[in-house]
């Protein structure tokens, strides 16, 4: 069993006491190697050749515990690290608060000061749009959000991590359909969920994404870990898309990257 092991190449190493109390192992974090650059932290994936480890990660509350120590405002993850290394370093920046972004190849092109200024409108108007429809239907919402909390207790609301423009993650929200079992939620959809699902009510929360600047209400849908991680480096120059509410060709670009095995993604 390969043990997990991490590079830290910058002069100077923090050393920070471990937390003794019982803790989740990391045991299947695969190898990396952390570049600091102006209080941002690279993670990239470690190269054959590549020597002198430190010692290995044996906690996320460990990993968390740096990030949130330190003096690193973003954390850029190279996809190649897996889809493993990608969720350990997510929720230890997200319990770290820190924000965290994928890595993408970069763009030669540069943004004509036209292009800048329709991206800044459409924001402005995807605001805007999003604040009006969410006033309009508020009661409709709140309906909705009481009927999930008669007919299946439990969370109203679900959270699923996502990758958006630039490589950005971000949880996208939405209404809760899957069952509750035992206080946690399973793969099973309630009748009420299955209703959601088939008139695209589940996804109406994601108008707080809209209202964040995290999506637009119209643009490819947004991407799932795995599903960047099985993409070439030209493809993932997707990312660099804003996504969207309501989709654009998503099913044809999805079938183009993943073949017929491509699954939906909301």
């Amino acid at each position: 069993m390969t043990t997990s092991r991490i590079i830290l190449t910058t002069s100077k190493i923090s050393i920070l006491d471990i937390d003794d109390e019982a803790e989740s192992a990391v045991s299947s974090l695969p190898p990396c190697k952390l570049k600091w650059r102006q209080k941002q932290l690279w993670v990239l994936p470690l190269q054959k050749n590549e020597q002198h480890y430190l010692p290995p990660l044996q906690s996320q509350s460990w990993l968390s515990n740096c990030l949130q120590r330190s003096s690193v405002g973003l954390v850029c993850i190279d996809p190649n690290v897996g889809e493993t290394g990608l969720r350990v370093w997510t929720n230890a920046c997200e319990q770290a608060k820190k924000k965290a972004v994928l890595r993408v190849p970069f763009n030669s092109e540069l943004s004509s000061r036209e292009k800048l200024f329709r991206s800044r409108l459409r924001r402005v108007m995807d605001s805007s749009l999003a604040a009006l429809l969410l006033l309009i239907l508020s009661p409709v919402l709140l309906g909705l959000m009481l009927l999930i909390a008669i007919v299946s207790p439990g969370p109203v609301f679900s959270r699923q991590l996502r990758a958006g423009e630039r490589g950005k993650l971000f949880q996208v929200i939405k209404f809760r359909t899957e069952a509750i079992h035992k206080g946690q939620v399973t793969s099973k959809m309630t009748h009420f969920g299955k209703w959601l699902r088939q008139y695209c009510l589940d996804g109406l929360p994601q108008l707080v994404n809209v209202l964040r600047g995290e999506m637009s209400l119209v643009g490819p849908r947004p991407w799932k870990l795995d599903e960047v991680i099985r993409m070439t480096q030209e493809e993932r120059r997707q990312l660099r898309l804003l996504p969207g509410m309501i989709k654009l060709h998503q099913e044809d670009m999805r079938s183009h990257v993943f073949g017929s095995q491509s699954t939906p993604v909301l």
